[in-house]
């Protein structure tokens, strides 16, 4: 079974941004990938407010990549998901439909709409859980061959990063800079460029 603190790392990636035009009503752009409009984020926000009013959990069981913003860790989540779709498809990764709903099954021992609320523990709203499901079946294939937990955080984290980098990643500043500092796993990450600032490099 997938080791489910990977999922932070999942989650909490590193970004060096690249050029690529700022515009308005972003809350975060790629360089050659549809935005993430603050109306998109607004959304997801609003449906994860909703489904977690309909079932609380305890604040401190909850693991938000960013515990003083629940946007910004919602925000964090989505981007998390685009870097680990796009690192598979680097690497070769394929991850079926029936894959994912193996997956899921397994986890809720057949009480799949129980997903939802494992996904919402990482910011996740209902809408996005199957692919958070896919991202965490992404994350255990990148973990594969190494000796222990702490070097597949590694693993996973290096990969996503490396992938993160050459995705050019804005962020805008009204939700901080997406990203967690001090994971409580010990990964360390460089700050993602705002939207408001110009590109110092490629990030390649």
């Amino acid at each position: 079974m997938i080791r489910m603190t990977l999922a932070v790392v999942a989650l909490v990636l590193s970004a060096t941004a690249c050029g690529g035009q700022v515009r308005m009503g972003a809350a975060a752009t790629f360089a050659d990938a549809p935005r993430i409009s603050q109306d998109d984020l607004g959304s997801a926000t609003e449906e994860w407010q909703s489904f977690y009013a309909r079932h609380p959990l305890d604040r401190s069981i909850l693991l938000l990549p960013k515990a003083d913003s629940l946007q910004g860790s919602i925000l964090a989540g989505l981007i998390g998901m685009r870097v680990a779709d796009r690192t598979a498809r680097e690497r070769g990764i394929d991850v079926s439909d029936a894959q994912v709903d193996q997956f899921i099954a397994a986890l809720t021992g057949g009480e799949t709409a129980r997903f939802d609320q494992v996904a919402m523990r990482f910011g996740v709203a209902p809408s996005h859980s199957r692919q958070f499901a896919r991202t965490l079946l992404i994350t255990d294939r990148l973990s594969q061959g190494a000796p222990d937990e702490d070097a597949a955080v590694r693993q996973v984290g290096d990969a996503f990063a490396d992938t993160a980098r050459g995705m050019g990643i804005k962020v805008n500043p009204r939700f901080g800079d997406a990203y967690a500092s001090g994971v409580r796993l010990g990964m360390l990450y460089p700050s993602v460029q705002h939207l408001s600032e110009p590109a110092t490099d490629t990030g390649r």
